[in-house]
């Protein structure tokens, strides 16, 4: 079945625009607590996934739904669904630092086929169609060509430490940040996907994140000639959450970092 990317793109930057107005309205009041005090959600987070569910649902009546803000059951159940993040990068978005997202990826049978990243503040929108190509507002795009560390740019986040989970993140990017040229966070996943895709990222990685995180970015990565794996340069693991992307010619190098790190963790 063909993926109509611009209707999909249309719904992302109605919600995002919608968010964006909405930042300005926020009380304190709507502003929550999930797992930890700096595990935060707002009024506009449950707002986006409403609203994205009822568009995407009105416009695909046949594709299921799975956002980061409900309860929709196994992943793995559904043969085609949605898999959103209604904010990606909500700390940012409540403290007015313009790298926040709407993500959707659609998955079907397993696959991922289709992919929309909507960032409301640039109007920047990254989209990919398996086997067709990444494109960022409408322009094809492609990984970098930078081959080694000392030149190459890398970007990572740090959820891990803050939900006080171990191995966390805090030594290995000590480390890197000695071997590479720059280091950038922007706090979202979605986002720094889509900077490896577009070439002025070479490299990322972050530990403990979920599918709605990394479902878009990972097709548009792939799609713009970059790679997505695991930690151990294997498919990644949905339950460990452990995700790396790279424009290609760095990914062994850092694979062998990783094993370096973790050893058998």
């Amino acid at each position: 079945m063909s993926i109509d990317i611009t209707r999909i793109s249309d719904i992302a930057a109605q919600a995002g625009e919608m968010i964006k107005a909405r930042r300005e309205q926020l009380t304190s009041r709507e502003v929550f607590h999930k797992s930890s005090e700096t595990d935060i959600v707002t009024v506009a987070d449950r707002e986006s996934e409403t609203f994205l569910r009822e568009h995407l649902k009105a416009a695909f009546p046949d594709i299921a739904f799975y956002g980061e803000e409900g309860s929709y059951g196994d992943l793995n159940s559904y043969e085609r669904v949605f898999i959103v993040d209604p904010i990606d990068g909500t700390t940012s978005y409540l403290h007015g630092y313009p790298f926040y997202c709407i993500s959707i990826g659609l998955r079907e049978n397993g696959v991922t086929t289709g992919a929309v990243v909507y960032l409301p503040y640039l109007k920047d929108i990254y989209t990919a169609i398996r086997g067709e190509g990444a494109k960022k507002n409408g322009k094809p795009i492609h990984v970098s060509a930078v081959p080694d560390f000392v030149n190459a740019i890398g970007a990572t986040g740090f959820g891990c430490v803050r939900s006080h989970v171990k191995p966390d993140n805090v030594d290995l990017s000590a480390k890197m940040i000695r071997k590479l040229q720059g280091f950038r966070r922007s706090g979202s996943a979605a986002i720094d996907l889509c900077h490896v895709a577009d070439g002025c990222v070479d490299l990322y990685w972050e530990f403990y994140i979920k599918p709605w995180d990394y479902e878009a970015g990972r097709l548009i990565v792939q799609e713009a000639g970059g790679k997505v794996t695991g930690f151990d340069g294997n498919p990644i693991d949905e339950k460990a959450g452990r995700v790396f992307a790279s424009n290609g010619l760095l990914h062994n190098d850092m694979l062998r970092e990783f094993a370096e790190y973790l050893g058998g963790k």
